[in-house]
């Protein structure tokens, strides 16, 4: 899917709130971010992204991006200690990213997901003015070797996390209104 993309978001115009609009484009699997006509950020050539949201996903007052995307491996150059090489296999990761002195910077990666990301929103279902991120979930098809893809036939369930100051938590089905 290709589409350009600008966004607004409770008076801020911007990521980082500088009072410029930033416009983002996702054309063939790569996102760009662009201020005025330069580039701010542009997705790894190696990475393929498929959906990206702004929001504030770890609800700290400051919108991020949060990006499903497709990539080998699982931990980059920081690994497990009981790890001993990387993990091969090309599959879904959810990453957020904040901008800050006009460069992109890390909140929090995934390692692969267990189940790979149809779609995904930044919402406070509960009313308690705080975000969750309402996920729906697929399942993996093999396509080849350790590269793998969304199975489009596979069932899709709908699952809620929180931000948990490390990173996301799932919500229990008797605290999620979806159930």
């Amino acid at each position: 899917m290709d589409s350009a993309y600008q966004y607004n978001y409770g008076g801020c115009l911007r990521l980082d709130c500088d009072g410029m609009t930033e416009e983002y484009l996702l054309v063939d699997d790569c996102l760009t971010i662009k201020e005025e006509g330069q580039v701010l950020w542009q997705s790894p050539g190696d990475w393929r992204i498929d959906n990206f949201v702004l929001g504030d996903v770890n609800n700290d007052g400051t919108v991020d991006l949060v990006i499903t995307l497709w990539k080998t491996g699982s931990f980059g150059s920081v690994k497990p200690f009981w790890l001993t090489s990387e993990d091969a296999s090309c599959k879904n990761h959810l990453f957020v990213y904040r901008l800050k002195d006009k460069e992109m910077r890390q909140v929090w990666c995934s390692s692969d997901l267990d189940s790979p990301i149809v779609s995904f929103k930044i919402q406070d279902i509960d009313k308690d003015e705080l975000f969750e991120l309402v996920v729906e979930e697929g399942q993996y098809r093999k396509i080849a070797g350790e590269r793998y893809e969304l199975d489009p036939f596979s069932r899709v369930r709908t699952t809620v996390w929180r931000w948990d100051e490390w990173g996301f938590r799932l919500v229990p089905k008797e605290e999620d209104p979806h159930y």
